[in-house]
């Protein structure tokens, strides 16, 4: 290409760049725009709601402040009727049929005098919560799992010398959700701050809902750039009611922000570059071939064609080759290493490497054969590090950690660690040969032979035994009795392996996570497989054995559903969406799958950790009565997939 063309090249990417760079400035004005909209809609959720929830209290409040008034009980109360007068009372005269469908106790001292659709521990504990408050406070109490909503008032007679504390409730419902739900709002629920109680509306919103669980007092509950919004309002200590709404309006994904701005900044960096080069070509040649002054009395040379030249003539341009430049020797110690690339079927130490069968971006994993006296000789894997590694510190610690916690974790459902060391200057790991296939083969091969996916009487058995290898490393301790706060961070199918004799073994504790380790990872550093990352582990942040679980909770799905819980071309985009945490979109997914997936994936796969199963153990206790397949079938299974 001519200098001039190039430099037209250049500078018209540049030109496209800089256009790329003001479509960045318009996404972000339009996305500032949505999230003002989303901002406005979460307040008028908020609103809206405020209101209902006034209307609701002020009902019941005046409710017990009417029912405290009648004579009728007044009287009772002053003539020291007992508790069966009361519950006859109760029961039969017309003065309380407004009443008759409520919660209600009455309660003197600490005596339950008596109690309507309510234990009388309950009546007691809330009397005390309310004694020495104004007015007709309003608490969450529950009954027989059950969430009540009470109002509270404190009463006086003077001349019988008797203070009473007479309490009226009714069930805060999905009757009641529906009732107030006015406004923008699409969905209602009623939060405790660990769970959801009660639900209406739209079932996707509704579902979503319990990703919010936790978070009730954030000023603003909707994603940034997500497609919906929320707002949360309290109704009693500890009780909110939240609203969720689909946005109104489009919005602009984050991740078309960043593609912008990172286009933009390729084509004019790719264009600077074409111009630089080419300016920098031209003086090279000038400085190299100066124009030589133009003399009409000195003949010029005359340039011949290959075939005008006579034989044996020296050719016109005779090209050198510059010596290659060798880096200095980095020592015998990466002679030997690099030496420890060569594939299989060599001696290793104790060990006769056989055949390569994987290789990442830190180790190579061969299938090797241990011989040792009266012909004794046992498979394994060894795992060995990279020979451009082996002079690296930071990866040497991370191998050392792997083998460490392996060498520690001895559990059925864990791949063990047998053997460490060194041959030569590589570091090498020996591990527990499993005879089998991997959880992403074993969901191909089925799909691929049968034309479905993994039956869910599987996944649930597979999950569970996963579960209890997983939650034997997260309670592991030293000898000390210290946790070693253990985290796997990279559970995924295919570091789920499934041997030919039914038994399921979780491998690859490379980037694990726990207080011992040598190497210490960077805050911010993102490791793991992004399309099974916790929205914690994708922001960088600091996980806990809860993202463990929200790992497999993703394999979960991803096996019932045939298909990744997030789904996109490239990583960063699966990355973004991994950070983002799961959206409508997801949870209707979820919804579609059978019982008792949907519930328990929503709670698994909520946003915030806090609200996921507290740990592997009761994770495993919620799919016990479905994990009802046996060793021996699964075993059949892996021989019928895999019969070859």
């Amino acid at each position: 290409m001519s200098s001039p063309a190039a430099a037209r090249s250049g500078f018209a990417l540049v030109a496209i760049g800089l256009a790329a760079l003001a479509g960045t400035g318009v996404l972000v004005r339009q996305r500032s725009e949505a999230d003002a909209a989303a901002g406005k809609q979460a307040a008028d959720i908020a609103h809206a709601l405020e209101e209902t929830v006034t209307g609701v209290k002020a009902s019941l409040s005046q409710e017990v402040e009417q029912a405290a008034d009648i004579p009728q009980l007044r009287s009772a109360l002053a003539n020291r009727a007992d508790p069966v007068t009361f519950q006859d009372l109760f029961q039969h005269e017309d003065w309380w049929d407004p009443y008759r469908n409520r919660a209600a106790a009455i309660v003197v001292g600490d005596d339950v005098i008596v109690t309507q659709q309510l234990d009388p521990a309950t009546a007691r504990d809330g009397a005390r919560r309310a004694r020495g408050a104004a007015g007709s406070p309003l608490y969450a109490l529950e009954f027989k799992g059950a969430t009540l909503l009470a109002a509270i008032s404190n009463q006086q007679l003077p001349r019988a010398g008797i203070v009473f504390t007479l309490l009226i409730g009714r069930p805060f419902d999905r009757e009641l959700l529906e009732k107030m739900r006015v406004g923008p709002a699409a969905a209602l629920a009623l939060s405790d701050g660990r769970r959801i109680r009660a639900s209406t509306g739209d079932a996707e919103l509704g579902a979503l809902a319990s990703t919010l669980v936790g978070r009730e007092t954030d000023p603003s509950l909707g994603a940034a750039g997500g497609d919906w919004t929320a707002a949360a309002v309290p109704v009693a200590d500890k009780l909110w009611v939240v609203g969720v709404a689909h946005r109104t309006g489009s919005t602009v994904p984050f991740a078309a922000v960043i593609g912008c701005v990172v286009a933009a900044a390729a084509f004019i960096l790719s264009g600077l570059i074409i111009v630089l080069r080419r300016r920098r070509r031209d003086a090279d040649a000038a400085a190299e071939h100066p124009a030589a002054p133009v003399d009409a009395a000195v003949p010029r040379p005359a340039l011949h064609t290959p075939a005008e030249r006579a034989p044996g003539a020296a050719p016109l341009l005779s090209v050198v080759p510059r010596p290659t430049q060798v880096p200095p020797s980095s020592g015998a110690g990466l002679a030997v290493a690099t030496a420890m690339a060569a594939e299989g079927g060599q001696q290793f130490g104790r060990y006769r490497l056989i055949e390569r069968i994987g290789e990442g971006g830190m180790a190579e994993v061969f299938t090797a054969m241990l011989s040792g006296a009266e012909g004794f000789e046992r498979m394994v894997v060894i795992k060995r590090l990279r020979p451009h590694l082996a002079l690296n510190p930071d990866a040497v610690a991370q191998f050392i950690d792997e083998a460490k916690l392996g060498s520690v974790l001895t559990h059925s459902n864990i791949v063990t660690v047998a053997d460490f060391g060194k041959v030569g200057e590589g570091y090498y790991l020996a591990q527990e040969f499993v005879d089998g296939r991997t959880l992403a083969q074993i969901a191909a091969r089925y799909r691929e032979k049968y034309g479905r996916t993994v039956p869910a009487a599987v996944v649930f058995y597979v999950v569970h035994e996963v579960l209890a290898g997983i939650g034997y490393a997260h309670e592991r301790t030293d000898t000390q009795g210290r946790p070693l706060s253990i985290v796997h961070r990279d559970v995924s199918p295919t570091n789920i392996m499934i041997s030919f004799e039914g038994e399921v073994k979780l491998l690859d504790f490379g980037i694990v996570k726990a207080a011992e380790r040598v190497s210490k990872t960077r805050e911010g550093n993102v490791k793991g497989n992004v399309g099974y990352m916790s929205p914690e582990q994708a922001r960088g942040q600091d996980v806990s054995p809860r993202s463990d679980l929200f790992s497999l909770g993703l394999v979960m799905f991803e096996l019932l559903s045939g298909e990744p819980f997030y789904q996109g071309g490239v990583v960063g985009e699966i990355l973004y969406q991994a950070a983002t945490g799961p959206t409508v979109e997801h949870l209707g997914r979820i919804a579609k799958l059978a019982p008792p997936a949907p519930d328990i994936l929503r709670r698994v796969l909520a946003m915030d950790p806090a609200s996921r199963f507290i740990s592997a153990r009761v994770f495993a206790q919620e799919l016990t009565a479905s994990a009802t397949m046996l060793k021996g079938q699964l075993a059949e299974l892996m021989r019928s997939l895999f019969s070859a």
